[in-house]
Formats: C-alpha cells, sequence, structure tokens
C-alpha cells in the first residue's frame, strides 16, 4: 500500500478523527484538572477553611462526573473510527486482491492472505485510532512537565531528564523487539498454515498411518512459535518495568524534595499530592507511549505483507458502459504465456469470429485452459497481444471486461449462501433463475431438498447432486447474458442428456454470441453447429478448421482423447 492510498484512507475519515482528537483532549483535560482541585481540598481542611473545602469538593466532583461522560463519548468514537478505517482497508484489500493476477496471488499461502484481510488491517485501523489519544497524552505529558517547572525548577528538570532517558531506551530498543515481532509473525503464518494443512490432510495421515510425523511436525512448528512469542513478550515486559522502575525512582526523588519544601514552607500537603497524582500519570503516559512504539513495530510488518498483496495489482478502473456495438471477435497474436523456459502457450495465433460456435481442444497439458486463463485476465501474457474486437485485452477496465466475458470453470466454487442468493447475484429476478433450472431440468431435483433453492451450497458444492453442480454454474454465465461465453471442459463432466439440452441452447444463442467451449468430446466436434476447432499440442496451435478437415492429419491426438 503507497503512501498516497494510506494517505486518501485516513482523510476519508478525518471527521471522525477530529472527533476522536476533541474527545480524548477533553478527557486528559479533566483528568489534569481533578488532582489540582483535590490538592485544593486537602490544602482548604490543612487551614481549616472547610466551606472552601466543601466547595472544592463539589467542583472536584463535578469535573470526575465530566470525565465519565467524556469517556463514554470518546468510547463511541473510538470505535466509529475503528470501524470505518478498518470497513475502508479492507475494501481497498479486497479491491487488490480482485485486481491480482492468478500468479500474484499463487504467491500467498491461504494462512498469509487470511491473516493479511483479518490481523493486519485490523493492526492499521487500531493503530491510527489510538494514535489520535497518544498524540493527545503526548501534550499532556508536556504539559506536566511544564507544570512541574513552576513548582520547583529542580523537580521540572528530573522529570525532563527521566522523560529523556526513557524516550531514548524506547529508541534504543524498538529495531531489536520490531526484528523479534518479524520473526514472531513469520512463525504465526507458518502455525496457522500447519492447523490448515492438517485438517487438509487428515485421510492421508489417517490411510498412511503417519500419525507420529504429522505429530512431529506440529510439534516442531508450534515449539518454533512459542519460543520466538516469549522472547517477544519477555522483551517488552523488561523494557516496561525497566521504564516504570526509573520513573519510581524519579518519583521518589521528587516526592522527597516536595516533603523538604514542605518543613521549609515553600509547598503545602495539596501540591505535594499533585506531585504524586502527576507522576503516576507520567507513568501510565509512558505506558501509552510503549504501547504506541510497539503498535508501530507491528504496523511495520502489517506494512510489508499488505505491500505484497497490493504490489501486483492492476488499477482499479471505475465503472464504464458497454457499447451496445460490441461484436465480440476474438484475435490471438504471436501470444506467449507461462514460463518462458515451459510455456503452457507457445507462440500461439488464431482469430475467433463474432457470433461463432468455437471447439478449443488437445490432449491434457496442451494449454487449453490457458486461453482462458488470458481472456478472463487471471494473467498476463509474456508477449505478444490479445484483441476483442480491435481493442487490446490490456487496456479494457476490469469492469468493462467482466461485462463482455464469462466463464464456467471445470472446477467451479460457489459462495457459501443459499442457491437461490448464488444465482440472484446474476440477476434479481428470481422466475428467471426458476426458468433456466425447469429448462435443463434441475428444478425438481432443488425442490427435493430439504430446503429447496434455500440450501446453503458449499463453496465446491459438494452437498449437491455433481450435474446440478455445473448445471448451477452454466446457469450463473446465462443469467450474466456477455457477449462472450467461455466454457471450460464443463460438458465433458454432464451426463449426456443434460449435456444435450444445455447444447441445443447454445446453438439458439449463437447467432447473438461469441461461444468458446473446451472439450475433447467427439460428439460435440463433430455437431454441425461448430464454426471452428482449434487444436493444440505441446502448447502450440497445430490446426484450424472443422473435425473432417482435421481429424486425417492428427489422429493420434483425435484417437487418445
Amino acid at each position: 500500500m503507497t503512501k498516497e492510498e494510506n494517505r486518501k484512507v485516513l482523510l476519508k475519515n478525518k471527521r471522525w478523527f477530529l472527533f476522536k482528537f476533541l474527545a480524548s483532549l477533553f478527557i486528559r483535560t479533566f483528568l489534569l484538572i481533578i488532582p489540582l482541585y483535590y490538592s485544593y481540598l486537602i490544602d482548604e481542611l490543612t487551614k481549616g477553611n472547610y466551606n472552601a473545602a466543601y466547595q472544592m469538593l463539589i467542583m472536584f466532583f463535578v469535573f470526575t462526573i465530566l470525565y465519565r461522560i467524556t469517556e463514554v463519548i470518546n468510547q463511541i468514537s473510538y470505535y466509529k473510527l475503528y470501524s470505518n478505517l478498518y470497513k475502508t482497508y479492507l475494501d481497498l484489500g479486497f479491491s487488490k486482491t480482485c485486481n491480482n493476477s492468478l500468479y500474484s496471488l499463487s504467491r500467498f499461502s491461504l494462512s498469509e492472505y487470511s491473516n493479511i484481510m483479518s490481523e493486519d488491517f485490523e493492526t492499521l485501523s487500531d493503530y491510527y485510532t489510538t494514535l489520535v489519544i497518544r498524540v493527545v497524552e503526548i501534550l499532556e505529558a508536556i504539559y506536566i512537565i511544564i507544570y512541574f517547572f513552576t513548582i520547583n525548577v529542580l523537580i521540572g528538570y528530573l522529570t525532563l531528564l527521566i522523560s529523556l532517558i526513557i524516550l531514548f531506551i524506547l529508541l534504543f530498543f524498538n529495531p531489536k523487539i520490531a526484528k523479534t515481532n518479524q520473526e514472531r509473525k513469520n512463525r504465526h503464518d507458518k502455525r496457522i498454515s500447519l492447523f490448515q494443512e492438517l485438517l487438509l490432510s487428515v485421510r492421508e495421515i489417517k490411510g498412511f498411518n503417519i500419525f507420529n510425523v504429522a505429530h512431529e511436525r506440529t510439534k516442531n512448528t508450534v515449539d518454533d512459535y512459542v519460543k520466538w512469542n516469549n522472547k517477544l513478550n519477555i522483551d517488552k515486559y523488561n523494557l516496561k518495568q525497566l521504564s516504570l522502575g526509573l520513573i519510581d525512582v524519579f518519583q521518589f526523588i521528587g516526592l522527597l524534595i516536595g516533603i523538604k519544601m514542605i518543613i521549609s514552607g515553600n509547598m503545602t500537603i495539596g501540591v505535594l499530592t499533585i506531585i504524586y497524582s502527576y507522576y503516576t500519570k507520567l507513568s501510565n503516559l509512558f505506558l501509552s507511549i510503549i504501547t504506541l512504539f510497539e503498535s508501530r513495530i507491528n504496523v511495520k510488518v502489517a506494512r510489508i505483507r499488505i505491500h505484497k498483496l497490493f504490489q501486483y495489482a492492476m488499477v482499479n478502473y471505475t465503472n464504464e458502459v458497454v457499447k451496445a456495438d460490441i461484436k465480440g471477435k476474438i484475435t490471438f497474436q504471436n501470444v506467449l504465456y507461462g514460463n518462458k523456459q515451459d510455456p503452457i502457450l507457445n507462440d500461439v495465433s488464431f482469430v475467433i469470429k463474432p457470433n461463432t460456435f468455437n471447439i478449443i481442444t488437445g490432449l491434457s497439458g496442451s494449454g487449453k485452459t490457458g486461453i482462458l486463463d488470458l481472456l478472463l485476465r487471471y494473467n498476463r501474457q509474456h508477449q505478444g497481444t490479445i484483441l476483442i474486437d480491435e481493442e487490446n485485452i490490456s487496456n479494457i477496465s476490469s469492469d468493462k471486461l467482466s461485462k463482455i466475458v464469462s466463464a464456467v470453470r471445470k472446477n467451479p466454487t460457489f459462495f457459501n449462501i443459499s442457491i437461490k442468493d448464488n444465482l440472484s447475484i446474476f440477476d434479481s429476478n428470481f422466475e428467471n433463475i426458476i426458468y433456466f433450472c425447469k429448462l435443463f431440468g434441475i428444478h425438481d431435483y432443488i425442490m427435493g431438498l430439504e430446503n429447496g433453492y434455500d440450501t446453503i451450497l458449499l463453496n465446491d458444492a459438494t452437498n449437491i447432486n455433481s450435474d446440478v453442480k455445473y448445471v448451477l454454474a452454466i446457469i450463473r454465465v446465462f443469467l450474466k447474458k456477455t457477449k462472450i461465453m467461455l466454457f471450460d471442459e464443463v460438458f465433458d463432466y454432464l451426463s449426456k442428456d443434460i449435456s444435450t439440452n444445455i447444447l441445443d441452447f447454445l446453438k439458439n444463442l449463437k447467432n447473438e454470441n461469441t461461444i468458446i467451449v473446451i472439450t475433447k468430446n467427439k460428439n460435440i466436434l463433430k455437431d454441425e453447429v461448430v464454426n471452428q476447432i482449434i487444436l493444440l499440442d505441446n502448447n502450440k496451435v497445430i490446426g484450424i478448421g472443422l473435425y473432417d478437415d482435421l481429424k486425417d492429419d492428427n489422429k493420434k491426438i483425435f484417437n487418445n482423447m
């Protein structure tokens, strides 16, 4: 995340920053005033001025009540500012996730990404929210030092000295604690990743009876995390105790000077209580500063990880209206995609005309799905050009591209919400959803489920029939109504009747949509609806035409499909 992006997040919440600052300022002011009236109360009682003492007690009570009221307002402002910041950061993180290529996202483990979205954005939100009151507390510490100078110059210099000493200690130990914290965070990610791995691998652990191996890995990973976590907590604890111990020593010296001044008649007992109270406040203020330094350390670690997510994200384009004259022509010109030494697509060129039914086929591993990856811009090619109509796909905004191209992947996933809600994302008209479900023969199955269309889908939809899962994925494309429709081997997984039914529907769309089907199904390859077959082998295009044109020169490939 750049400084400019972070600045925009903070400026977006400037009104709540101001509100939080004012609430914090009032609270700290009241906390400074209350001890003063308590000291006045002590002095008036010492002098025998009981009426004045009652007045001081009333003022003490009034300011205490005002403090409590302001504390409530301060907490409200804290939670409001924190929640707004977290939501803003999370929106930005979600946007960057969607604008990253699949290759960039593959650099993250599931636990690392989860920690960024949950913990790191929370760390930033908490840091900037509490930073407001920390700034006010620093102003309070400056006031206390100045006040001590008005009481006694020596006490003032002692207080200034201890403040500088503690600040130096914090600056000295901060880099060491930061390094320890970075190591702890790294171990934390590995620990979470291991727990996820254990759950996903429980069948293998049971099947191969490798409990000891799994347990040893778990023990070593946890021991490593605990070691660094303990080191961090011990270092922070020692730093706090050292700082507070020094303040206690100087507090003792300040009180000793105060007692001598009382004996000589140059100070009242009430002022001595202020010295004690304000030194106690200084202890709390330095604890807050130590906490601020700790938060700063956590923020640095969080920013490093967040930068990894933001680094390769494409520009988040604004919404654009898709022109009605989109034709749906697709052109690949000398495209190189994947590892340059072992590419997924190697110097691939072809043209798909608008409003045609096209097949991409070839043996497994020939690079078929790579074409869909590039058309959906999951990743980008190393070389060559991809055009939709005559516009470079790299120049088309993400929003516009999503309104032109949609796809069914061979391993579709769903949101962990109901069947109805999953499909309503693409068309809120429930009658249209019912229409397609009836058309493709899955309506009765869905109604036979305990909760019908309100049945909650698992992410991989393994809690419903396999055919129904793929049909739901296909219906999403039909509901979205994009000009270009892509189908990645989905017909190879469907039963023959359902596959035929959907293909018949696609034939009716052919005159208005560009359709691309990745398949090895020979019945589809031979169908008269097909306008063009693009045959891949060894990551290259080795033939373009119809089945009858290609079968004689590529018998080995077609026979093995």
